[in-house]
């Protein structure tokens, strides 16, 4: 039993331990089905033949996590939050983060390594022509729990568009299901385009490196922030 937004929940005994959510033709390869279970918002996930279930709610801010892209990274299938970027192992609920070093007085790339598990992931299992769910309960906590019941973070997921990609190997196939892009856009876009409103409404205030009002000023917008990494590791 945890405690969560969900309350008080003995999962395992909600679930009888096994669910029949959906039939295994309604998700084929590289599909998605998004499901509110006991009011926890879950995404299921098909690839390479196995069935995945992990919480549809980003850890990190209540992102649309569940209808984000799927990539590889270091050779592990993630999700990546369409907010922020955050990559999601969606077997393990690892956050996947790139390291930096220096070489030859430059700041360069470095190996992948994980913050811990930060989303709840749950045992999804196919068989009889069916895809069975148990919610997780181990362990007592996970960072997604915060947000994993949420309604308003969990209808963006089950709201989404069609914009979902899965890229792995030399290619990339489109979700077939309905998961994609909500309307929002990501911080970095956000800011490129308070920058450009802000200069075509007054030409000349805001140009060269100038920064806007409550924004920060970066040299570069990448997927992976240094600094909020290395905070969050901590």
């Amino acid at each position: 039993m945890f405690a969560s937004c969900c309350g008080d929940i003995d999962l395992a005994m909600e679930t009888s331990g096994n669910e029949r959510v959906a039939d295994s033709a309604s998700l084929p390869e590289g599909g998605r089905l998004q499901l509110k279970i006991k009011g926890r918002y879950i995404t299921v996930i098909r690839l390479d033949g196995k069935v995945f279930a992990i919480d549809s709610v980003c850890f990190h801010a209540g992102g649309p996590l569940g209808i984000g892209d799927i990539e590889d990274v270091n050779g592990r299938p993630c999700i990546v939050c369409p907010w922020h970027y955050y990559k999601i192992d969606v077997e393990t609920g690892d956050k996947y983060y790139q390291q930096v070093k220096f070489e030859n007085g430059k700041m360069v790339q470095g190996d992948w390594a994980s913050n811990g598990v930060k989303q709840r992931v749950h045992a999804a299992e196919e068989r009889d022509g069916g895809i069975y769910l148990t919610l997780s309960a181990q362990p007592s906590h996970v960072d997604s729990d915060e947000y994993a019941c949420s309604a308003p973070c969990g209808d963006r997921v089950l709201s989404g568009g069609n914009k979902g990609v899965v890229r792995r190997g030399s290619g990339s196939m489109p979700a077939t299901q309905n998961v994609g892009g909500d309307g929002r856009l990501p911080s970095g876009a956000v800011i490129k385009a308070a920058r450009e409103a802000a200069q075509m409404s007054n030409p000349g205030a805001v140009g060269g490196g100038a920064a806007l009002p409550g924004l920060v000023k970066s040299s570069s917008l990448k997927e992976s922030s240094v600094a909020e990494e290395e905070a969050e590791a901590a």
